[in-house]
This record gives C-alpha cells, sequence and structure tokens, in this order.
C-alpha cells in the first residue's frame, strides 16, 4: 500500500517545533520553486520526518541569523537544498518517490503587490525581504515595513505571541479585510483541530507559495462581480473604466433585456441598472428578478438615474430596487458605495 508523506507540512512542522522548543528565533525562508501547495511523495511519513529531522535540525542548530530552503523537483522525486546565514554552501538532500502535485499556486495577482509586515520582529522581515528577492520575478512580491499612509495594502500582522484564548479572541475580533495573520505552528494545528482556522492565517516558517495563496484568496475575494446596464455606450464605459479601477469583475448590458437575461443565468454581487433604457427600465428589470426565481433575487440592485423626486424615487424601491444613485455618478461615489460590499467578500 502506498503511503503519501505531505513534503511542504513536514518541513515546516521540523523547523517549528524546533524553533519552538529552543526558543530561537532567526530567519527562516522557504522558497517552494515546484509552485504548488499540495506536494506529497510515497514515503511513509515517519521515514521523512526522520530523514528531515536528521538533515535540518543540525543545520538549524547552526544558524546565527537566517536559514534559507529551497525544494526543487528531481528526476526520482524532490531535493532539499539550504544555506545558512551569508554562506554560499549549498547542502543538498534528495527524496526519491512518486511525487504528487495537487493545487497549483494561482498567479492572479496584481504584477507588484505590495506587502506591510506588522512586526517587531527583526528576524521576520528579514525573511519577508529574503522571500521577495527570490520570489519577486514569479509573483512580484514587495515587502516592506508597515507604512500607515498605505491603507489598501496587503498587511502581515505578527501574532506569534499570543495562544489560547487570546489569539482566539484576536482571530474573532479582527474584521479588518486585508490582514494576513502569523502563527506558529503549533498554534496553526491547535486552531485546525478546532475548526477556527480561515483562508487568511499563515503558519510561522512559510513557504512562498503558502503567502501566494493567501494573496490570490485576498484578491478573488475582493474582486466584486458588477453588472453594469446603460443604454448610453459612453456612459456605460466609464462606468465600467471606473468600477475596474476600483477593482471590479465588470460585466455590461446594452439595454434591459440583456441585463434580464444575463441576471436570470449568472450571479452577481451588485447590479447597477441605468433607469431609462428602451423597452425595459431599469426598475423593471429589478421587479422582474424579484419576481422570478433567478440566482439574483437577493443581489442589491442599485439604479443610476437623474431623478430626484421623491416620489419617483419612492416607486422605484416599490419595484424592487434597492438604492439609488444619482447620475452622473463619480469614481469617488461609487468607491464610497461598493466599499461595504469589498469589506464583506
Amino acid at each position: 500500500m502506498n503511503i503519501n508523506s505531505h513534503v511542504l507540512e513536514i518541513i515546516q512542522g521540523v523547523i517549528g517545533k524546533y524553533c519552538e522548543t529552543q526558543n530561537r528565533n532567526f530567519s527562516v525562508t522557504l522558497i517552494n520553486k515546484l509552485q504548488c501547495n499540495y506536494v506529497c511523495l510515497q514515503i511513509p511519513l515517519e521515514q521523512m520526518i526522520a530523514q528531515c529531522e536528521e538533515f535540518l535540525i543540525p543545520a538549524l542548530a547552526s544558524v546565527k541569523q537566517s536559514f534559507l530552503l529551497n525544494l526543487e523537483a528531481n528526476k526520482q522525486g524532490v531535493s532539499l537544498h539550504y544555506q545558512i546565514d551569508d554562506s554560499e554552501q549549498v547542502s543538498t538532500l534528495d527524496f526519491h518517490g512518486l511525487l504528487a502535485t495537487k493545487e497549483p499556486v494561482s498567479l492572479a495577482l496584481d504584477i507588484s503587490q505590495n506587502i506591510d509586515v506588522l512586526t517587531d520582529c527583526e528576524a521576520l522581515f528579514k525573511s519577508c525581504l529574503i522571500t521577495s528577492d527570490n520570489t519577486h520575478e514569479r509573483f512580484g512580491l514587495n515587502f516592506k515595513l508597515f507604512n500607515s499612509t498605505f491603507k489598501e495594502t496587503v498587511q502581515i500582522e505578527d501574532l506569534r505571541h499570543l495562544s489560547g484564548d487570546a489569539l482566539t479572541d484576536k482571530l474573532n475580533g479582527d474584521s479588518i479585510n486585508r490582514h494576513i495573520k502569523l502563527c506558529t505552528i503549533s498554534d496553526i494545528s491547535e486552531l485546525s483541530q478546532e475548526n477556527k482556522l480561515s483562508k487568511k492565517i499563515l503558519g510561522w516558517p512559510f513557504f512562498d507559495t503558502d503567502l501566494i495563496t493567501i494573496l490570490t484568496t485576498f484578491h478573488t475575494q475582493t474582486r466584486l462581480s458588477v453588472l453594469v446596464a446603460d443604454d448610453s455606450l459612453p456612459s456605460q464605459i466609464a462606468t465600467k473604466v471606473m468600477l475596474e479601477m476600483l477593482g471590479c469583475l465588470v460585466t455590461c448590458a446594452e439595454n434591459g433585456a440583456s441585463a434580464l437575461t444575463l441576471a436570470q443565468n449568472e450571479p452577481f454581487d451588485l447590479l447597477l441598472l441605468d433607469e431609462r433604457m428602451p423597452g425595459m427600465f431599469g426598475s423593471d428589470v429589478a421587479q422582474q428578478l424579484v419576481r422570478q426565481n433567478t440566482p439574483n433575487n437577493n443581489t442589491p440592485k442599485v439604479i443610476l438615474t437623474g431623478l430626484t423626486g421623491d416620489e419617483q424615487i419612492a416607486e422605484l424601491f416599490e419595484k424592487g430596487i434597492t438604492h439609488y444613485l444619482q447620475k452622473p455618478v463619480t469614481k469617488a461615489v461609487l468607491e464610497k458605495f461598493i466599499k461595504p460590499w469589498q469589506l464583506a467578500s
């Protein structure tokens, strides 16, 4: 019977356990050149752990400042290569076994992703900088110490000093959408057993591909899917461009009938409907969607109109409209309006 051993988890566990039990706090950088987060070899678990401990622990014991580990494929399995401190000497361990890889790392990131590091730990920041040097061309990562002037930047928040109830309270109480929570390997194990893990928790030490996976999740989650219906092409294009600049995925419809067909078959996070369209008004689209069983029954339905009268606007809401924006709409107005949905996504 073949037994699969998860290479990344075993390496992280060995290094994390050593750092915790020996109370060591040096820079650890793990580079996964397979660019895949599920890397298994058909080797018994106990055998792989023993080999990793025999190879890694003496090296970790000699570290003064930094430890760099690379994982690469070879013809018969995978190879581990480490360097210690500023030494150019590379030590290698080959694992032989059938390689099983799943969950390839998505590259759905901005060309240049800025990441703030919220920590007092110099070793952590140094490790992030080494990660950045090794992965910038592949992933475009830029690490820097926290700079409060860039409030939209993704942030790694160091929570390794917390444990138990204090950590759980922090994770449950923090609603900031673009924070990555950094915890120890042992805390990750405990949180996993209690089913309190989220997709925004990063175990220390971490592979570069672990970080990329979380960043891709952020990128996907904050990318609202918006339907824009407007018969005026200039107005439609302007709204589309502004929403895309704000990170939205935009689908356009040139009239009410097209908007209704799209909304009957495809789920959206927001529907932005111009009121005065030929054949079917925006409020008519909303009314049809409310009456029918569609993927957008409960989707917010935003009317874009120049109407300002209280009675006229009240009639729109009676037909199923849930929000109102007065035309012409500016980027500043759109940014403020969509923010609650971006934060909740």
